[in-house]
């Protein structure tokens, strides 16, 4: 909630400036970038600042350093994820975002304090994986910083391609302007490789939320406010549940229920998952000495009543699962975008539970729809959980061996820094709470959302193929756990033997 704070701070002071501006562009934008974005920080290394004990890096001359950025492309191939223009680099030409112009002043300034370069390409080339990976092999360094997805990080962790952080003096993980609970949640041993927080925006994309229909809520009769129930919360999955069903209906005039018709859910195979996070049980949990273990092994009861509920709900009749098979065979290039997606654009689909990433590509609906977090799993919470998708959100890394890799740590410190100054208000404040949401409540419910969200090691790593215990949708949960449990935990232990001997032998 500090983060959310200073950031409400950050807009009431540049609200005259806001309001006079115009918030266009395709583009993850918000509140206005304008002339001089920042507070023109001139701190000495070591200096903390009095709200959040920051230390703001040292500035130093870099003698014309270029410093390279790769970055994956989400919306390659995407109807429904609408302009990525990379993190940390931009689109300023033309009528560029008020993000992208922010960026850009990020950027122009910390060019500027350090005499370096930055420059970055954004990519989808089938080649990636391999790219970075042979790159820190042969040691010809044509990047310096990674931005992808964990599925991607995880893929270099295991290769020993990527530098732990936590190694770099000049990068200060502490610093606000760091996303804690990843920092928290995704470190192995104590070794850090991967990080997300101010330096980037498609983290808080890849978060998972509900969005529903006003427009079908009220032909339907609904009158309970969802948003209230949601503060009260009372926002449980048990009542949103009930509040399903009945609403599937017949819609196109055909014999049976498909994809054409009135649903009252649509969601895929991951938010199972998702849905048990959101009753605070996680797939892999960590102990004191921030090793992972199977959560299910400490909390089997508390997993398997999860699961019990989620399932069942999306075995009726209420749900139509995306991904689940039912569709398959029908010749669609992106099965969620031609049935889930489709529905909800269309005024047909009462909820839907996908990624914030979504959330602009429905802004051309004609009705209006809202924002909510997870419904609660239990009635006994006392908070709300959301996860973080891994394979539709942005992580900084940095490729082993990297050159002068404490030079590099300043820059990026002054990166996360000046973005949280500059392009977080923007972001956050405008897009999310203003072009892409369409009342005051939605914004109520993104504090909420990223005030409770989590990373989870499971569906990173899938030690095991554990995750099929939570993506395959049929009762017979439990004895799949049985039959995959050892070996995860072998796929654990070898993890961490490897990762030992790496860091031995570096």
């Amino acid at each position: 909630m500090k983060k959310i704070l200073i950031l409400l701070m950050v807009l009431a002071m540049a609200m005259p400036m806001l309001v006079a501006c115009n918030n266009t562009a395709d583009t993850p934008s918000t509140p206005s970038a304008g002339e001089s974005v920042g507070n023109g920080d001139t701190s000495l290394p070591g200096d903390v600042s009095e709200e959040n004990n920051d230390i703001a890096p040292e500035i130093r001359d870099l003698g014309e350093r270029v410093i390279n950025i790769l970055c994956w492309d989400w919306s390659a191939g995407s109807a429904s994820i609408l302009g990525y223009t990379g993190e940390v680099i931009s689109n300023a030409e033309g009528d560029p975002s008020r993000v992208d112009v922010a960026k850009k002043a990020v950027v122009d300034a910390v060019e500027d304090e350090y005499n370096v370069t930055i420059e970055g390409l954004v990519t989808n080339k089938t080649s990636f994986l391999d790219d970075v990976k042979n790159m820190v092999t042969v040691g010809n360094y044509d990047y310096d910083i990674i931005f992808a997805s964990a599925h991607y990080a995880q893929n270099f962790t295991l290769s020993n391609a990527l530098t732990d952080l936590k190694t770099v003096d000049t990068i200060n993980l502490s610093n606000s302007w760091w996303d804690q609970n990843c920092a928290a949640d995704v470190s192995v041993g104590g070794r850090l490789f991967w990080i997300c927080g101010d330096i980037n925006t498609y983290d808080n994309l890849g978060t998972w939320c509900v969005l529903f229909n006003k427009n079908l809520k009220e032909d339907l009769g609904i009158a309970d406010d969802f948003y209230q129930k949601a503060k009260d919360k009372e926002w449980t999955l048990d009542y949103f549940m009930q509040t399903c069903k009945g609403v599937t209906q017949e819609f196109d005039g055909k014999a049976g229920i498909d994809e054409f018709d009135i649903w009252a859910c649509g969601t895929e195979k991951f938010n199972v998952f998702a849905q048990v996070v959101g009753g605070g049980v996680h797939a892999i949990s960590k102990d004191d000495s921030d090793m992972p273990y199977l959560t299910v092994d400490n909390a089997t009861e508390r997993t398997y009543a999860a699961l019990d509920k989620i399932v069942n709900f999306y075995l009726s009749d209420e749900v139509m699962v995306a991904d689940g098979g039912k569709y398959d065979g029908k010749g669609y290039s992106n099965v969620w975008e031609a049935t889930v997606h489709k529905a909800f654009v269309e005024g047909r689909e009462l909820f839907y539970i996908c990624g914030l990433i979504n959330v602009a590509s429905f802004r051309s609906m004609d009705d209006e729809f809202g924002i909510l977090p997870m419904p609660m799993t239990f009635s006994d919470q006392d908070q709300y959980y959301h996860t973080v998708s891994p394979a539709n959100s942005s992580y900084l890394m940095l490729p082993y061996g990297v050159p002068e890799v404490e030079d590099l740590g300043l820059v990026i410190e002054a990166l996360a820094m000046k973005s949280q100054e500059m392009v977080t208000p923007e972001f956050y404040e405008m897009q999310l709470k203003g072009r892409d949401t369409r009342d005051n409540e939605s914004a109520e419910m993104l504090d909420i959302i990223f005030a409770s969200r989590s990373f989870d090691l499971g569906p990173i790593y899938n030690w095991g193929d554990i995750m099929n215990c939570y993506y395959t949708i049929d009762t017979n949960y439990a004895s799949r756990f049985d039959s995959l449990s050892d070996g995860a935990k072998i796929a654990i232990e070898d993890f961490i033997d490897d990762m030992d001997g790496y860091v031995e032998a570096k």
